[in-house]
């Protein structure tokens, strides 16, 4: 067990953390153990793929102790000791890059020694940066919360008890960041029960809201949009919610962190969502403009990336919207931002659905032929595409001889969840049928136009809609 979780920690290192991870087992500070320096070296070599034969206890307690007779207790000390210093270079990599942990240990070290002038230098220099800080997000007031505390503390300690005290700050700090994480828990739990219809006990948000409601803290902008956020999901129907959400953010927007951002305007995503599920399609619009604002401030990327269910999504809705213009220039842009293990079926995927809305079937075809989708959404979804150009080419066989696949598939799949296979079966289903009526069959356009009126489990139900209509 040690062995597979020292493998998988080890694993889960880049090249260059790796390198750091060498010198920081090599460091006497760390680590004065002859044998865990001569481990990591032998797990090194067979760093990234690790095969068995390079792990297997065995082969190392010989490279470690030579001839002595094999004892696993003496070679699992070996690899705790490193496992240990490993979790401790983990831990130390995420403190090196957080300022503020290194700023707060420090203050707490001076402080501890009493070296009072180096901790008032140090908590000044350091609220004067929060203070100059251009962004607030969560992170924001728990650090603020943070310096007030330690200023608390030290003027509680020894020979300061007699100077002024930042007691009101402190309440007033903690109360900040506390109604700033409370507001937005109770948005994703509100959230969260809207989509998956479960219940949550939250006692404190009617005390929230009515404190809220008779005390203004629009001055500070994290409290007034997650609140606007809280009274939008709690009251879908009044449209004023979401139309005052919207002026915040704009007015906020260059003063909230990204990643603050990012969390927000995937409320304003999932609220046009539940509206356009609802029948209300003039939100397809409010939608799409939603995400041009991310694209227009790189609010959507991530380190440089866009997840590719993002870039499918926006796709998706562009060309629901006919701006099919605009949807070629998105994916010429932003094709190179997206991970270089899922670009080609990416890019190749919703180019061919750009040629489709085009009517240019045969091209869609061909660029579809180009790429093998192991993304099992991909996968459907491509199927899915193809079945749709097949269907408008005419091309009978191809198109009954996909269905067979797709069934089978479907059926033996195990990644797959039984409301996807439902709703692709269903589609298979429908297409078939309407393949053989279009193609001279017997059966009646109005059996399946009933089947399909008030279903809603079937996958591109609105394009079924709209060939069933055809054929009436």
């Amino acid at each position: 067990m040690k062995q597979k979780k020292l493998v998988e920690l080890l694993k889960s290192l880049r090249v260059w953390e790796l390198k750091s991870f060498e010198k920081y087992v090599a460091s006497p500070f760390f680590n004065v153990n002859e044998h865990v320096s001569k481990l990591l070296q032998l797990l090194i070599r067979s760093h990234p793929e690790f095969k068995p034969e390079q792990t297997e206890e065995n082969y190392l307690f010989k490279k470690l102790f030579g001839n002595s007779r094999f004892n696993h207790q003496q070679l699992r000390y070996v690899m705790t000791d490193l496992t240990i210093l490993l979790e401790d270079f983990l831990a130390y990599n995420v403190y090196y890059e957080k300022s503020f942990y290194q700023k707060k240990f420090l203050l707490h070290g001076l402080r501890e020694k009493k070296l009072d002038k180096y901790f008032t230098q140090h908590l000044f220099v350091a609220n004067k940066t929060q203070k100059q800080s251009a962004h607030q997000d969560v992170k924001y007031y728990k650090r603020q919360l943070g310096y007030e505390e330690l200023s608390y503390e030290f003027t509680l300690s020894g020979d300061n008890r007699s100077s002024d005290t930042n007691l009101q700050s402190l309440s007033d700090n903690l109360d900040i960041y506390y109604l700033v994480n409370k507001l937005k828990y109770c948005c994703e739990i509100l959230n969260r029960q809207n989509v998956l219809q479960t219940e949550f006990k939250v006692p404190m948000m009617e005390y929230i809201v009515e404190y809220l409601e008779k005390n203004n803290l629009d001055n500070i902008p994290l409290i007034a949009i997650y609140f606007k956020i809280l009274k939008s999901l709690s009251d879908d129907k009044n449209d004023k919610h979401y139309k005052q959400l919207k002026t915040l953010i704009a007015k906020h927007q260059k003063a909230i962190a990204v990643s603050e951002l990012r969390d927000i305007y995937v409320f304003v995503q999932n609220y046009c969502i539940r509206k356009i599920n609802k029948g209300h399609n003039e939100y397809l619009r409010e939608l799409f403009n939603t995400y041009k604002v991310m694209l227009e401030n790189e609010i959507i990327l991530e380190q440089g990336f866009i997840e590719h269910s993002h870039f499918k999504n926006i796709v998706t809705l562009a060309l629901r919207l006919d701006e099919i213009e605009w949807t070629e220039k998105f994916i010429t842009k932003y094709s190179g931002k997206i991970n270089k293990e899922l670009r080609k079926n990416a890019v190749s995927y919703n180019l061919a659905r750009v040629h489709y809305a085009r009517k240019q079937y045969r091209e869609a075809l061909r660029v579809m032929r180009t790429v093998e989708f192991t993304d099992i959404y991909y996968h459907l979804d491509s199927k899915s595409l193809l079945l749709k150009i097949y269907y408008e080419m005419d091309d009978i066989e191809p198109l009954f001889s996909l269905i067979t696949t797709m069934r089978v598939y479907l059926k033996r799949s195990k990644l797959i969840s039984e409301y996807q296979r439902t709703i692709y079966i269903n589609l298979i289903n429908h297409v078939k049928t309407l393949a053989r009526i279009k193609s001279g069959g017997h059966q009646k356009v109005d059996s399946i136009n009933e089947a399909i009126k008030n279903k809603i489990e079937i996958a591109d139900i609105n394009w079924l809609r709209a060939k069933v209509a055809e054929l009436t």
